[in-house]
């Protein structure tokens, strides 16, 4: 007959792999992507929602240079043709809120945008 520790021993172990196995498998939320195109941001116009811990990817997908201007983050970062940007989990340094999103180059042709940073 196994003691009662041995039994306690066999659970700790099933818990331990169970959540060795949940952290493994655990994907890692996916980007937003906005796609620059045309003189207007694609998903991002006119507003974009965007939840805590997911990186803001901005693709050129235009023949133009573009530019990602969000004032509040400090960001000016003009994007060539066929390159992105990537803010890493944007929510996270801007807080809850509406932030604006422009092409310096092309804000008078309407390439602006909105994005919602969503509460806790």
């Amino acid at each position: 007959m196994r003691s009662p520790a041995w039994r306690f021993s066999l659970v700790a172990l099933a818990v331990v792999a169970v959540d060795a196995a949940t952290f493994l498998l655990r994907e890692e939320p996916s980007p937003y992507v906005i796609t620059a195109i045309d003189y207007h941001f694609h998903d991002a116009h006119p507003t974009l929602t965007i939840e805590a811990g997911r990186d803001l990817v901005v693709k050129n997908a235009g023949s133009n240079v573009h530019n990602v201007t969000i004032e509040a983050l400090g960001i000016v970062h003009d994007i060539s043709p066929g390159d992105e940007f990537v803010i890493e989990d944007i929510a996270r340094q801007l807080g809850p809120g509406t932030y604006e999103l422009v092409c310096r180059f092309h804000q008078d042709r309407g390439m602006t945008g909105q994005i919602v940073i969503a509460g806790p």
